[in-house]
């Protein structure tokens, strides 16, 4: 049903040749192929004849089941759309079973896309002539049930169409950048064909929607391509049945027949588990290839399982999930943290005391809210918030006081980002809590750094509130917490600690000054930035010197 599929296949990867054909094959073909999906899996009614909800007709398909990730994310916002457009009317019960009926039976073609320059209100009327030509039902072609489709629909093109549209701009950047640093030619040498660079870039395109971030995620897409093409070219001693396997693996790599790819590798691996490893291994890789982190965790853990000749230690799987997060933390790679949270919430499954149960719901606490921190939506933050709760039920303060003192100043770290990012401050309020919990059992004198470190996060918590508030005692509370934290982070045993505990006095200064407006809270403040400034450029810190010289240009502003 993907009309503008075999518009793009052919595209070669030069900028100025190819963002048309993208444009206007790639992307239709992609929305047309999602609004097929819709199509084919949404019940047209229910008994008493409602019409279903189109994103709970989803999960249940198996051309849903079946369709690649592309098509799956495109078609789970577009049934979000539609169901949210239908519910927000004021339609009958009759003319929202006409407007179902006719998104079942009139889904949009990639020709049609085009036809209507990817403009929602054209395609509406496009699709209105072709119900009004064809539609055997004669219901459909009333007034009222046009008025209705027409009240509905032009609203859920255009939305669709403005996701695609950002993803294609990325899309032709990344397309661009593999040109620019000469991975083309690179890939190319390898045997991978434009079309499965492509697909790559799409895939991500509509995944991420920084630049940035997406171009990292490219590259490393790329090197896993690399190793597959490498894996499929050696011949092994594990017989020619595994080599044949990895050598049409990596022909469908090739091309970009991920999907495919990942089918030989389950058929071979339901016929071969005595060859399992190196199967494993590439069908890893093949899984991020096509970002599916959580087939490619269930890989993992059945390697591991292998590797240790029955089921792997509860520690091992730990390491392993730890490798991961340490990978999407230090390098930046979504990909890795994502994975680094599907790998935890299968160890949270085969937990099996109550210490472990602990540690594997406070790791996957950690895993969710690194990658939460770095994205716009919530829900990562939220869950983490969630998975630490879950960990304090078996990290409890009388049995194991440390660990329950670390888990709830986690649990303020998850609360605290949460209640900084919304305009209700009981998130806020939960975290000094949390905070508080914690100093019970991480004393000063039982662990003095990180007591000194619950100490600055409480002060963090309690800046955040007084910037919100009228009078200025919570921020006299975060100068109070801070200036505990300096007894231990002090400037020759922890410089940048330290330096870090300056800049955060410097702040509360200013939120003093934002409320009563005294030279001498920037004076105060700016002294304390220079001091961690000295620190900073002794230790060739040259991200925390550009945050100080911010935050001496935002007290410069202030003065006047």
């Amino acid at each position: 049903p993907v009309d503008g599929w075999r518009r793009w296949v052919c595209v070669v990867i030069s900028p100025e040749r190819s963002c048309g054909l993208i444009e206007k094959g790639l992307h239709t073909g992609n929305l047309a192929a999602a609004f097929a999906v819709i199509a084919t899996t949404a019940d047209l009614t229910l008994a008493g004849g409602a019409a279903t909800l189109f994103g709970a007709a989803l999960s249940g398909s198996a051309l849903f089941k079946s369709s690649d990730r592309t098509t799956k994310k495109a078609a789970k916002d577009i049934a979000a759309d539609l169901d949210r457009a239908i519910k927000d009317t004021h339609l009958t019960q009759d003319q929202i079973l006409w407007v179902h009926q006719m998104v079942v039976c009139f889904p949009p073609t990639g020709q049609e896309f085009l036809d209507a320059d990817m403009n929602g209100e054209k395609l509406t009327e496009i699709l209105i002539k072709r119900i009004k030509d064809t539609a055997s039902d004669g219901a459909h072609k009333t007034s009222a049930a046009l008025d209705a489709y027409r009240h509905v629909m032009p609203t859920v093109f255009q939305e669709a169409i403005e996701r695609d549209n950002n993803a294609d701009v990325i899309l032709k950047e990344l397309l661009a950048r593999t040109q620019r640093s000469g991975d083309d030619v690179r890939l190319r040498d390898e045997g991978i064909t434009e079309k499965a660079i492509v697909r790559l870039a799409q895939r991500i395109a509509v995944d991420v929607d920084d630049v940035g971030q997406a171009w990292l995620e490219l590259q490393n897409a790329m090197d896993i391509a690399v190793r597959v093409q490498s894996e499929g070219a050696v011949r092994s001693n594990h017989g020619d049945f595994v080599d044949e396997v990895l050598a049409r693996v990596a022909a469908f790599a090739k091309e970009g027949e991920y999907a495919a790819a990942g089918a030989a590798i389950d058929s071979a691996l339901a016929q071969a588990e005595a060859q399992v490893a190196r199967l494993l291994h590439s069908g890893v890789e093949v899984a991020l290839l096509e970002r599916d982190t959580a087939k490619a965790a269930a890989l993992l853990l059945r390697k591991a399982d292998g590797d240790a000749g029955g089921r792997a230690a509860f520690e091992t799987l730990r390491a392993l999930q730890d490798h991961h997060y340490e990978i999407g933390r230090d390098k930046g790679s979504n990909l890795d943290s994502a994975l680094a949270i599907d790998i935890a919430v299968l160890v949270v499954a085969r937990a099996a005391t109550p210490d472990e149960r602990g540690a594997a719901g406070n790791d996957l606490g950690i895993a969710l809210r690194t990658l939460g921190e770095r994205e716009s939506d919530t829900a990562r933050l939220k869950l983490a918030e969630k998975a630490y709760t879950e960990a304090l039920k078996e990290y409890t303060r009388d049995r194991v006081p440390l660990d329950w003192a670390m888990t709830q100043m986690n649990l303020g770290n998850a609360l605290q980002t949460l209640g900084a990012r919304e305009s209700d401050t009981a998130r806020l309020e939960q975290a000094v809590a949390a905070y508080t919990e914690a100093l019970k059992e991480y004393t000063r004198d039982r662990v003095p750094l990180q007591w000194a470190m619950t100490q600055m996060n409480l002060g963090t918590a309690l800046r955040i509130l007084g910037e919100r508030e009228s009078d200025t005692a919570r921020l006299k509370q975060a100068i109070a917490a801070y200036t505990e934290a300096l007894k231990e982070y002090t400037r020759d045993r922890v410089p940048l600690d330290w330096a870090m505990t300056q800049g955060n006095l410097a702040g509360v200064e200013v939120a003093f000054f934002d409320k009563r407006p005294d030279q001498s809270h920037l004076d105060r403040a700016a002294g304390y930035v220079r001091a961690a400034r000295e620190v900073y450029v002794d230790a060739q810190a040259s991200h925390y010197i550009d945050i100080a010289d911010r935050q001496l240009a935002q007290i410069d502003a202030r003065r006047g």
